[in-house]
């Protein structure tokens, strides 16, 4: 009889129903092999599922995978799985999860969980402005002249709006935008993000296969924005961010940075 494994479906970020980043979570993974595991997140057709497996130095060792490919880090699925193994396994507060990238160091508690990333890496795109418009689907005027891949853990490009409708008005041109990341030699994903006081409203595209997709919720490209402001040196700070909201799928997630 071929062994049976247990997986939850759960939303992350999400402060109601229907809504949040939908994921699945297989809490007890070993033995899988890596083509099943990518068999399963195609059968899925989420934009990740997380396997857990057993670990010599963390709580689990983290596999995760679209489906079409595996993530080193992704954030969404790394505080799903956490706030599923607390529940199942009644943890401290306070543990340990390998990903692909790196050791992430995870808070969780009451159904939330809080992870710490440290480390990064920064570099201008070479894309002159009026080409990120042109990705982007904006005037030139509605984005700043300069777009940033922010690396914690997942390489992702930045690029920061002049006024939250452009926010709402973006509409990707896939071929551009992979123009741009091939150029670049990353990942052809964007995060664009327009800051009022304390709030983020954000939205995050990639493409695959030809196919241009929107991520209700990205926890990856939090920690790549927490990231570019400690390149700037602003650190202590706190920021709400509204993600989702666009595609009709709200996404809260919280930023807080309190040192370098």
């Amino acid at each position: 009889m071929p062994k049976q494994y247990l997986f939850k479906l759960v939303n992350v970020f999400a402060e109601q129903h229907f809504s949040g980043n939908p994921l699945a979570v297989f809490p007890l993974a070993d033995g899988l092999t890596d083509d099943e595991m990518q068999q399963i997140a195609k059968q899925f057709n989420l934009s990740e599922t997380v396997f857990a497996f057993s670990s010599q130095n963390a709580l689990a060792d983290l596999r995760i995978f679209t489906p079409h490919y595996e993530l080193p880090l992704a954030g969404h699925p790394t505080i799903g799985v956490s706030c599923l193994l607390q529940n199942l396994h009644h943890l401290p507060e306070k543990f340990s999860l390998n990903t692909r990238a790196k050791m992430i160091e995870v808070r969780a508690k009451n159904n939330q969980a809080e992870i710490a990333i440290q480390g990064f890496e920064k570099k201008n795109s070479l894309a002159e402005q009026s080409e990120l418009a042109q990705a982007v689907g904006l005037e030139e005027e509605q984005i700043y002249p300069t777009a940033y891949w922010l690396n914690s853990g997942s390489p992702q490009l930045l690029l920061q709006l002049t006024d939250r409708n452009a926010l709402s008005q973006a509409h990707i041109n896939g071929k551009m935008l992979e123009k741009i990341c091939e150029r670049d030699q990353g990942r052809s994903a964007i995060y664009l993000w327009f800051e009022e006081g304390e709030t983020i409203y954000s939205r995050f595209f990639y493409t695959d296969n030809g196919a241009v997709y929107e991520d209700g919720g990205t926890g990856s490209a939090c920690a790549n924005l927490g990231a570019y402001y400690l390149s700037l040196g602003q650190y202590p700070l706190t920021r709400k961010i509204f993600q989702g909201d666009d595609m009709g799928r709200p996404n809260r997630l919280f930023l807080r940075l309190d040192q370098q």
